[in-house]
């Protein structure tokens, strides 16, 4: 008796030796459960051919994933030209919202995890910059929506990561303690974001590899949700 006691202790011991039993999984969307990045790429590169502008999608797009307004818009005055800049965007985004309109792109090991979360009876939620109207659309089309606790999204938040409200606030709305939650993001600004909030994160990068200071703010890198769920089974559950 004793032994299984200790042994229960000891599970319960992880990483820098504290205490704790993982309650919750928050969640990412583009880049991390849905290939969105991929497609807004493609159509980046797609919008400057059509002006001249080659490889766009990768000199210019990884720039902007997770910038502020004010930083995205300082980043395009930079590099493409302003007389120009809003028949790029404008392509840009028409080209992009056209192929997700006839197929969102599931990143592999989606459902594999939130089957794993589900089996162990973990609450699961989504942190998303992205607007809920969006949100919403795309993770019913994929089937996932409603195997969701709570979803929280980028237009009903004051500020956008890396600050740590929309983190904070999911924290609060399903009565977690930090040390019981655990974040999956794929971007360095999501990264930051848990970071600050004090909740320990697995990043998934996608297009972008992670930083140095990046790795130091995770407490694992994994190649995909394949991974990351084997890495929740091995030192979280």
């Amino acid at each position: 008796m004793h032994r299984c006691f200790f042994s229960c202790v000891i599970l319960m011991l992880v990483f820098w030796g504290r205490i704790y039993m993982l309650e919750l999984v928050v969640f990412d969307v583009d880049g991390l459960m849905l290939d969105t990045e991929s497609v807004w790429k493609e159509a980046f590169d797609k919008a400057g051919n059509k002006y001249g502008i080659s490889d766009l999608g990768d000199t210019l797009f990884p720039l902007l994933i997770g910038k502020r307004l004010e930083d995205e818009q300082e980043l395009l005055d930079r590099l493409l030209p302003s007389d120009i800049q809003d028949q790029v965007l404008n392509v840009w985004r028409h080209m992009g919202l056209s192929s997700l309109e006839k197929e969102v792109p599931v990143k592999p090991g989606l459902n594999e995890i939130l089957d794993f979360l589900e089996q162990h009876h973990i609450k699961m939620a989504v942190a998303t910059t992205t607007r809920r109207e969006l949100t919403e659309e795309r993770l019913k089309r994929v089937g996932v929506y409603d195997r969701f606790d709570y979803v929280l999204c980028g237009d009903e938040v004051t500020n956008r990561k890396p600050d740590p409200e929309i983190y904070l606030s999911v924290l609060k709305k399903m009565n977690t303690k930090a040390e019981n939650a655990l974040v999956l993001e794929d971007s360095g600004v999501g990264v930051e974001a848990a970071y600050r909030a004090g909740i320990d994160c697995i990043q998934v990068p996608d297009i972008i590899a992670p930083t140095d200071v990046q790795k130091k703010q995770t407490v694992y890198t994994a190649k995909d949700l394949i991974e990351a769920k084997d890495y929740i089974k091995e030192y979280r559950v």
